[in-house]
């Protein structure tokens, strides 16, 4: 668990893009604290008047009531559209700030969080801290300046009915305030506990054939309700600690009203006291009690936020790749790899020890080894995704990162297609690739079942491409990386869901495109494409 001290400083730097718009909402409140004022003193003059203590015509009163009740309408409603307007903001900029920082943050070959609890942190998080920053500080703060407003007006009319009021409720405020630090403790658990029932609920969803056909579908549905049952049980105790704290913050409220009520009572029997002044009694008393209770429940409220707080918190350390202005090489460049050595960061495994290897420029090689071997871990330093423990790899010259990505068609293994149509999978590599373009890469790629479809480029595919057969999606995927600009063609086990002759036919195809055209570096097992290769690289 963090620090209050370091919670509250990412939390300052989370409200940069918003403050303007908590300072509105503050002084959007004090205008709601002067008409509620307003309102108390229209009440006791129209009162005043009709026990006739003030001489004032009651046409004159009524006139004042109305408008004071008018105004003070206008600023609630204006209140609630600002507030539930900056929300929403906040909430879009606050998650599109930390969606960024987590997808640019260095990948290291291992995700620090699992995507289901990332994406709770994304979602149920933000809204928390967006609805701390909008609603919950500007409330804090309204709060103290109703308090000190209503005490000043009280103290002017019955000083001792306010401190006898004042005593009654700080004393119910703390007594219901030594409950924080479990409070704290449960949200936290029932925070982590929830983002483990999304991961798992999304991989079930995700994997659901795998569900049917492999795992005990009954396991899956009891370890989702012992989920849900430790959400409940935790929830049930804190919902015991806030019974009790509430309890004692409406008991102060009770003995505050009926305080306010005995004393004008006895102040009208003594003639102290006014019918208009009791009126205000009665209205100022919940608006001194009022602030104190709404801090004894934003408290606690802010308390548990900052479990939301340290959540984001984790996702905005999470070390940032350097940012570096893209290079774009010419023709097909060399790739250089010299005494290249890599072991996964909380492994004492090396993957790749002393490695070198050379790829000519505009050359086709293919790289073979044993499952295991460093293939795909070689590719990902060479596209500067992983950083070598020791060596270089040089690219056209220049030292791979970041900043010469946009020189690789890259193609990765499995299924890597998105949710949406055929065409806006392609579009990623390319968004302004024409229909002649399309239609060359699909071809190229064996894909031109594509345009045999009902929908043709407009064929919805699902999460992962369900809808289409593995063969179908993976030259799908390849199309998409030929559609791609650069010099260096990647294509890591490409194929391995294609039939031989596909497999074949393909080869030839980005053979005659691309040989001598692009560098061109293919990881496969099988042979067929070892009779294309100029070379061919041993790993492991």
């Amino acid at each position: 668990m963090k620090s209050f001290r370091s919670c509250m400083k990412a939390l300052y730097g989370m409200s940069a893009p918003v403050r303007w718009r908590m300072l509105v909402s503050v002084l959007i409140g004090i205008a709601r604290i002067a008409a509620s004022l307003a309102f108390v003193w229209a009440s006791k003059h129209l009162v005043d008047i009709a026990t006739k203590v003030s001489e004032d015509p009651l046409r004159h009163g009524i006139i004042i009531f109305v408008c004071v009740l008018v105004f003070q309408l206008g600023v609630i409603v204006l209140a609630n559209w600002w507030d539930g307007y900056c929300e929403v903001k906040a909430r879009n900029r606050l998650r599109l700030d930390t969606f960024a920082h987590v997808m640019r943050s260095r990948w290291d070959g291992r995700e620090r969080f699992l995507s289901g609890d990332t994406v709770n942190r994304l979602e149920e998080d933000i809204r928390v801290v967006a609805e701390l920053l909008i609603s919950r500080i500007p409330g804090m703060v309204i709060t103290f300046f109703q308090l000190i407003a209503a005490s000043v007006y009280l103290l002017y009319l019955a000083p001792n009915l306010l401190w006898v009021l004042l005593i009654l409720m700080f004393s119910a405020v703390f007594g219901s305030k030594m409950f924080f630090r479990q409070l704290r403790k449960l949200m936290a658990r029932i925070r982590a506990r929830e983002s483990e029932l999304q991961q798992h609920m999304q991989e079930s969803l995700q994997h659901r054939v795998l569900v049917l056909t492999i795992t005990n579908l009954e396991r899956v549905l009891s370890k989702f309700g012992w989920m849900q049952d430790d959400i409940e049980d935790n929830t049930r105790k804190r919902l015991n600690y806030n019974a009790v704290a509430r309890g004692l913050m409406f008991l102060g409220f009770q003995a505050g009203h009926a305080a306010a009520f005995i004393w004008g009572v006895v102040g009208i029997i003594h003639g102290t006291v006014t019918y208009g002044m009791m009126t205000a009694f009665l209205q100022l008393v919940g608006q001194v009690q009022r602030p104190i209770a709404e801090f004894g429940r934003q408290v606690p409220a802010f308390i548990l936020a900052l479990t939301s707080v340290e959540r984001i918190m984790e996702l905005l350390e999470l070390e940032e790749e350097p940012s570096a202005k893209a290079i774009m090489l010419k023709g097909a460049p060399e790739v250089e790899v010299s005494h290249v050595s890599y072991s996964y960061p909380d492994s004492s495994e090396t993957v790749l020890k002393d490695f070198s290897c050379s790829f000519p420029a505009g050359s086709f090689t293919v790289v073979a080894g044993p499952t295991g071997s460093g293939k795909s871990t070689l590719i990902r330093l060479i596209l500067g995704l992983l950083k070598p423990t020791d060596g270089s790899i040089l690219i056209g010259g220049k030292k791979a990162g970041s900043a010469l990505r946009g020189n690789f068609m890259f193609i990765p293994q499995g299924n890597s297609l998105l949710s949406g149509t055929v065409r806006t999978n392609l579009q990623l590599a390319a968004p302004t690739a024409t229909e002649d373009q399309i239609r060359e890469a699909l071809e190229t790629a064996m894909a031109g079942f594509v345009f045999e479809l009902p929908k043709g480029l407009d064929t919805p595919c699902g999460e992962v491409g369900s809808g289409l057969s593995e063969g179908q999606c993976q030259r799908i995927a390849i199309a998409r990386g030929l559609l791609r600009p650069g010099g260096v063609l990647i294509m890591d086990e490409a194929t391995s869901a294609l039939d031989d002759a596909t497999e074949e036919k393909l080869l030839q195809n980005i053979c005659n495109s691309y040989h001598g055209r692009k560098t061109i570096i293919f990881i496969s097992h099988r042979q067929a494409a070892m009779k294309y290769a100029d070379a061919v690289v041993k790993v492991g």
